[in-house]
C-alpha cells in the first residue's frame, strides 16, 4: 500500500478552548517516587510525610496539599474537515511537539521532576501498550525532565545547604520554556493506527501528566533547607501551558481513479476466464 498525506494538523496551546476552564487541571495517580511525596521531610521539629496517596501534610502548619499534576487540553475543527474521507488504514503520526516547562515563580525552580507523558484521548484501535496504563494506551508520546543549570538564585545572606550563599546558587530549569521534538523518521516513528471515525467527532482532547516533585527552599530560621511540595496550581501555572505545540500528520492509503484495477478479487476472475477461454482452445 502506498500511503499519501490528507491532512497536517496544528494545535498550539494558546488556542486551548480549556485555557481558562480551572477543571482541566486536575490530579492523575501515576507511579512515582516523588507521588506520593517521599517518605520524610527536613523541616523544623523534625516532622515526617503522611501517608497520603494526592499530597503531604507536613507538621507546624497542618497544610494540606494536593499533587495536581495533570493539564487536559480540548481544541476544535470547527468542520474543517467534514469531508475528509479516511479509510481503516489511515494513520496520525507526530511531526513534532513542543511540552511546556511548568515553573515555581515562588522559588525560581522547576516543578517539573523525572518524566512528562503526552496522551491523546480516542486512540483505541492502536495497539500500544505502556508500563504506566498496562492496558490498551493512549500515550503518544513522553520525555524526561533535565535538571539544567539556568541562571541565577535571588540573594540573602544565609548559607544554604550546598555552602554557597543564595546570591550565587543556580536555579534549576528557571528559563526553560519547554522541550522541542522533531520526528526525524515520520514514515517509521510514532505513528498511531486509527480508523475511518476518528475525526468524525471533529474534537482533539490531549493530556499532559507531569510528575511533579518538590523544591528547595531556605528556612532561615535553623539554617537548613526543607522540600516544599510543589502542585499544578491553574491560577499561577496556566500561562506556562501556552508553550505547548504540537504538529500531526494524517496519512492514508492512496486512492486510485480506476477502481476495477485496484481489486484484487476481480482482477483474479478476469484472469481465470481469460486462461479457461484460451486453454480450451
Amino acid at each position: 500500500m502506498t500511503y499519501v498525506q490528507k491532512c497536517r494538523l496544528t494545535f498550539l496551546g494558546i488556542d486551548d478552548e480549556l485555557k481558562n476552564d480551572s477543571t482541566s487541571v486536575y490530579t492523575t495517580p501515576i507511579n512515582s517516587s516523588l507521588f506520593p511525596a517521599p517518605a520524610t521531610l527536613l523541616v523544623a521539629n523534625a516532622t515526617t510525610y503522611e501517608s497520603q496517596k494526592y499530597g503531604v501534610v507536613y507538621d507546624g502548619t497542618n497544610t494540606f496539599t494536593q499533587r495536581t499534576n495533570t493539564k487536559r487540553m480540548k481544541f476544535s475543527l470547527n468542520g474543517a474537515l467534514n469531508n475528509l474521507n479516511l479509510s481503516n488504514n489511515a494513520k496520525i503520526i507526530i511531526e513534532s511537539v513542543t511540552i511546556p516547562n511548568i515553573l515555581s515563580h515562588t522559588y525560581k525552580q522547576s516543578k517539573c521532576k523525572n518524566n512528562i507523558q503526552l496522551r491523546l484521548r480516542g486512540l483505541s484501535k492502536n495497539i500500544s501498550w505502556d508500563s504506566t496504563s498496562k492496558g490498551k494506551s493512549t500515550l503518544i508520546f513522553s520525555c524526561p525532565v533535565f535538571s539544567n543549570i539556568q541562571g541565577y538564585g535571588e540573594g540573602v545572606s544565609t548559607i544554604v545547604p550546598d555552602g554557597v550563599t543564595q546570591a550565587i546558587r543556580s536555579r534549576l530549569n528557571s528559563d526553560n520554556n519547554g522541550r522541542l521534538f522533531v520526528n526525524t523518521a515520520p514514515d517509521t516513528l510514532y505513528n498511531f493506527n486509527i480508523d475511518n471515525s476518528f475525526l468524525n467527532n471533529g474534537i482533539f482532547e490531549f493530556e499532559l501528566i507531569y510528575d511533579i516533585g518538590n523544591v528547595i527552599k531556605l528556612d532561615n530560621t535553623i539554617n537548613q533547607f526543607m522540600y516544599v511540595p510543589q502542585t499544578i496550581n491553574f491560577d499561577n501555572d496556566k500561562d506556562d501551558f501556552e508553550a505547548f505545540q504540537i504538529s500531526l500528520i494524517v496519512m492514508d492509503i492512496e486512492e486510485t481513479d480506476d477502481k476495477l484495477y485496484d481489486d484484487k478479487e476481480m482482477l483474479n476472475k478476469i484472469n481465470k476466464l481469460l486462461i479457461g477461454k484460451y486453454s480450451m482452445k
